[in-house]
């Protein structure tokens, strides 16, 4: 079952489903806010693992900058599946919804 287990408010959320880590990432620039769903790879789960939040701060900083350069290679290899986003948006859906009542 998918879990949202770390979140940086309109940045980025980062999720858990078994083994598997996804982070989504939102991009603001001015005009429009873009946001991406990936799967983390295991040398980044496992610097997660190691390096706590600031592993994930900082790869988000790393994509930010990249699809600012105009670069989506990351963003493109590490796209989720539809039935993955799914799970995502239910899962921030589910978290919400328990801060709501909290």
């Amino acid at each position: 079952m998918m879990k949202l287990i770390e979140i940086e408010p309109h940045f980025w959320e980062l999720y858990q489903n078994q083994e598997q880590l996804y982070l989504s990432v939102s991009v603001d620039n001015s005009a429009v806010t873009y946001n991406w769903d990936l799967h983390l790879t295991e040398a980044q789960q496992q610097a997660y693992q190691q390096q706590g939040r600031e592993s994930i701060v900082e790869l988000a900083k790393q994509i930010v900058a990249a699809v600012f350069r105009g670069d989506f290679s990351f963003v493109e290899k590490h796209d989720t599946t539809a039935e993955e986003k799914a799970a995502i948006f239910a899962a921030f859906k589910q978290w919400r919804e328990a801060q709501k009542q909290d």
